[in-house]
């Protein structure tokens, strides 16, 4: 939708074509979500919601403002000083707000999240490995896009569409991920999927430089997402599994607040990796600049082949834990 949005349309009109999905989404929410127990008592305290914007934001714009000194610097330009401080105090105010709302929950009656979910040894491993393939599949939904374009020639609507098959293999093969780990528990279905994530990160990282084509890009994507789908929701389900019920809500929140995280990290360092390689380099279209942009690239997929390999481990160490 991206690439055909890209290359017959305004951009903003993305938004615009989402809008009927979303109404679809809204009215079959409304008519299959129901309360099938008592509603509690709760509250939400403004602090601890805006100890976590604060913290979230800042730590992601930190980010963003360390590769923007990193630029800088491969320019020769006089204000990487000046970013770098404030990606500094950027991270220092994100750390300040993080502590902060760890510590008022710990106090409070009523938490936004209780923390003490963390005490699980099983789930905080399978809670990081669910992150770390979250920041690889975003990583390479920013990076393969934008590297097909500026350094691959491709078009808009090539690079939108050479992430379509393995999505579409993602969406059928992720119920048999749910049938394989009913059959025959967590361990042997997991490791074999996390195996063909590794192999289609690492078979990218090798073989995607100058003269390859969209074939190769559709081929280890391809990969990757057969691995993918089925081992993303599994880890979810095992991490919610070792938790005592009372606290599988707040389980269930740690789960998706950072998988939006890291999908934010995600794009914000592989953008990162672009602009780096590309500094003085010339501009789009430039042999120079073609050039510079496939070495981000190749760089960019060996960071998230090594990102695949600590959610591997994360996930195998979950499964070692007796705790």
């Amino acid at each position: 939708m991206g690439g055909l949005v890209g290359t017959f349309m305004p951009w903003r009109w993305i938004f615009v074509i989402l809008l009927p999905f979303l109404f679809v989404s809204l009215v079959c929410g409304l008519k299959t979500i129901h309360q099938v127990t008592p509603t509690e008592e709760a509250h939400i305290n403004p602090l601890h919601v805006l100890c976590l914007a604060v913290g979230f934001v800042c730590f992601v714009f930190a980010l963003d403002r360390g590769g923007s000194a990193v630029t800088a610097v491969s320019n020769g330009d006089t204000s990487a000083t000046t970013q770098c401080v404030i990606a500094v105090v950027l991270l220092l105010i994100a750390m300040a707000a993080l502590l902060v709302f760890a510590w008022v929950s710990h106090r409070a009656f009523s938490p936004l999240v209780r923390l003490t979910v963390l005490r699980s040894v099983k789930f905080r491993w399978h809670l990081l490995a669910y992150v770390l393939l979250q920041f690889v599949t975003i990583g390479y939904g920013y990076m393969i896009p934008n590297a097909s374009q500026l350094g691959f020639g491709a078009s808009v609507l090539a690079a939108g569409v050479v992430l379509l098959p393995g999505a579409l293999l993602g969406a059928a093969s992720a119920p048999v991920s749910g049938s394989l780990l009913d059959k025959f528990g967590p361990v042997r279905p997991m490791f074999t999927a996390m195996l063909a994530d590794l192999l289609g990160t690492v078979l990218m990282a090798a073989f995607i430089g100058a003269g390859s084509s969209m074939v190769m890009f559709d081929l280890w994507y391809f990969v990757y997402m057969l691995g993918f789908s089925m081992c993303f929701a599994n880890t979810m389900t095992c991490g919610m599994a070792v938790l005592p019920l009372e606290l599988k809500a707040d389980g269930n929140a740690l789960f998706n607040t950072f998988q939006q995280l890291s999908g934010a990290v995600a794009t914000t360092v592989m953008a990162v990796f672009l602009g780096v390689a590309q500094a003085g380099h010339g501009s789009a279209g430039d042999v120079e600049f073609v050039t510079a942009t496939q070495s981000g690239a190749h760089w960019g997929f060996v960071f998230l082949a090594v990102v695949m390999a600590c959610a591997m481990f994360a996930n195998l160490r979950a499964f070692a834990s007796k705790r």
